[in-house]
């Protein structure tokens, strides 16, 4: 992987012409990387962006072409960690123009907020036909689930119903252990509010402004597990493995 692009022409301009080239070598690289060590495969994305680095379009070329196998999930592999190099060279880069950071410079906001291990970014939520607004750091309990969701999403509602017949979740919430925060990021709606009544009454059910500002919504639904301090302890995280880690926490 450290040596993957050594024979590539990468600066050569023509593969600008050529999209197909660069892009199938591009693909072969992320097919190997599926099972290549960390390290290597670190080094040889390094290797590629301090050759790319030299040309604005031939940066934002391979930019796009990791935004598109390994951040917006059009591949088989999404790594946040393999793309974020991609958008800080071209968020360092002086040649691009300042217009074309603008959508890295979102990402880079994305993928550095929220992940394990942080204290979530603090925000404001609201219940249904409330004006008054709460924030997830008021709330007391020893852990918080926190599911965002959208009820029109098919993967959502198998979630929603998976999660409510849950009986070790329903026990740890009636101990006053967990708090679950059911939200749906875009703002109060009439879909919305119709499909309030769904969800189970020992739940928070809320809507947030912009969440997209705040969360990676790429996939849904989403489920985060915070302890007492409102750090991060699974993201992402399945039904399962909340299960086990608040029985690991008894």
């Amino acid at each position: 992987m450290e040596h993957y692009w050594d024979n590539f022409k990468v600066e050569n301009r023509i593969y600008l012409d050529s999209l197909q080239v660069a892009e199938q070598a591009f693909v072969d690289f992320v097919s190997i990387m599926r099972i290549a060590p960390r390290e290597g495969t670190m080094k040889g994305i390094n290797a590629l962006l301090k050759r790319a680095s030299c040309d604005e379009d031939i940066l934002l070329m391979y930019a796009g072409f990791a935004d598109k196998y390994l951040y917006s999930g059009q591949g088989p592999f999404v790594s946040e960690e393999a793309y974020l190099p991609f958008v800080e060279a071209v968020l360092d880069s002086k040649k691009v123009d300042k217009l074309y950071k603008l959508r890295y410079s979102y990402q880079y906001d994305v993928m550095t907020k929220n992940q394990l291990g942080m204290e979530i970014t603090d925000f404001e939520y609201k219940l249904p036909g409330k004006d008054k607004a709460y924030r997830i750091n008021k709330l007391k309990s020893p852990f918080i689930l926190l599911y965002i969701n959208d009820p029109e999403c098919e993967d959502c509602s198998l979630a929603t119903l998976r999660l409510s017949v849950s009986q070790a979740l329903l026990n740890e919430v009636r101990s006053g252990r967990l708090t679950i925060l059911s939200l749906y990021p875009d703002g109060e709606t009439e879909e919305w509010l119709a499909g309030v009544a769904e969800y189970p009454k020992e739940w928070i059910v809320a809507s947030m402004e912009n969440g997209d500002r705040y969360f990676d919504l790429r996939i849904m639904p989403t489920i985060y597990l915070l302890d007492k301090d409102k750090k991060i302890i699974l993201r992402n995280a399945s039904l399962e493995e909340v299960e086990q880690a608040l029985k690991q926490e008894e």
